[in-house]
């Protein structure tokens, strides 16, 4: 048996890639589960022979797990994530493996390339504890003139942000975001989620990317959520519709400022422009009528291309073959088209 030098983390990032136990990993390969779970800790180095059979049956090149990556965990100082709820520790586990890998991935795909960017940290104190200046410095610092944003995604990716659609296979997380030394921040966005929501979740990320150096600070999902607010909906432009507040006001701002209608409600809120009790009252109705998981007049899902872009290049421009693209990016061709490579096929056929 051949012994190999290896990084016992990527062991488990590919098993939870994949959404697979210890369990079904050891079924698929016939090893004990208790030598996987060893392999994983570290306390047993694993033989060339079982990685080639763990790299096979979850569809991985064995040259991931030779990868000196660190690992980074979900909710750590670097993984910023928007929730709904408390999430379950098996889809926490998921979405981290599915920011880690494809970060992974990303960083390779820069390597060849001259990729600079916007962003740079301001920290609510810089800006006296108040995220919405940060927002407004934001807004001039990136030229966006005033009014609505008509394409966010744009936006951030014009300022240098990468925006890969993810599916997280779980309505719980809307979006995440890391952002490492040496790269630009990468924002991981569930595309299974409304357009309105989409956008107001991208503006919390990267207010969160803008602000915040670590997520463990008291009051990061409140500042992020102030900066998106006042980033896509400025408190001076918004602020005369707000006070007469309506179901039917909300709905027709929400074609304007292509946010929820509850992000509006609330924006009224938090400005006082409404009171506590109306507040209680618009959304008593929008419960009613079912508004709060699918509110009507929905906004299309905005749609990034620098991810694809990157791709592009690295196949079409670069001379690189698909066979060394997927080698690349640590997959088998198999899985590169279905999951690693959105729109290969599609960009491979025009």
């Amino acid at each position: 048996m051949n012994f190999i030098n290896y990084n016992f983390a990527m062991i488990a990032l590919a098993r939870e890639f994949r959404g697979w136990t210890q369990k079904q990993l050891s079924d698929a390969i016939g090893i004990s589960q208790a030598t996987i779970s060893k392999y994983e800790l570290g306390s047993v180095p694993p033989t060339s022979e079982d990685i080639e059979l763990i790299a096979r049956v979850l569809s991985f090149s064995t040259e991931l797990f030779k990868q000196p990556d660190q690992i980074f965990a979900l909710g750590s100082s670097l993984i910023f994530h928007r929730k709904r709820v408390n999430i379950p520790m098996r889809i926490q586990k998921r979405v981290q493996a599915e920011v880690n890998l494809r970060n992974m991935q990303i960083s390779r795909l820069l390597r060849p390339i001259e990729f600079d960017h916007k962003f740079h940290m301001i920290p609510p104190e810089a800006a006296g504890d108040n995220p919405e200046r940060v927002a407004r410095e934001v807004r001039r610092l990136w030229g966006i003139s005033s009014g609505p944003i008509a394409d966010l995604t744009r936006i951030v990716e014009n300022a240098g942000g990468i925006i890969v659609h993810v599916d997280f296979g779980t309505h719980l997380i809307d979006g995440a975001h890391l952002w490492i030394t040496g790269m630009p921040p990468v924002f991981f966005m569930n595309q299974a989620v409304s357009g309105e929501r989409y956008r107001f979740s991208l503006a919390h990320e990267v207010g969160h990317a803008i602000m915040h150096h670590s997520s463990a600070l008291d009051d990061v999902e409140e500042e992020a959520t102030l900066f998106a607010s006042e980033f896509l909906m400025p408190r001076s432009e918004i602020r005369s519709d707000l006070h007469s507040l309506s179901l039917e006001s909300a709905a027709r701002l929400k074609k304007v400022w292509k946010v929820a209608m509850q992000a509006i409600i609330m924006r009224a809120s938090t400005m006082r422009a409404i009171s506590e009790s109306k507040k209680k009252r618009l959304f008593a109705a929008i419960g009613a009528k079912g508004y709060r998981v699918n509110e009507p007049w929905p906004i299309p899902l905005e749609k990034p291309e620098t991810y694809s872009k990157l791709i592009d290049l690295h196949l079409n421009k670069l001379g690189i073959s698909q066979d060394e693209f997927y080698r690349s990016v640590m997959f088998t061709s198999k899985y590169g088209e279905i999951e690693c490579v959105p729109r290969l096929k599609l960009m491979e056929n025009d």
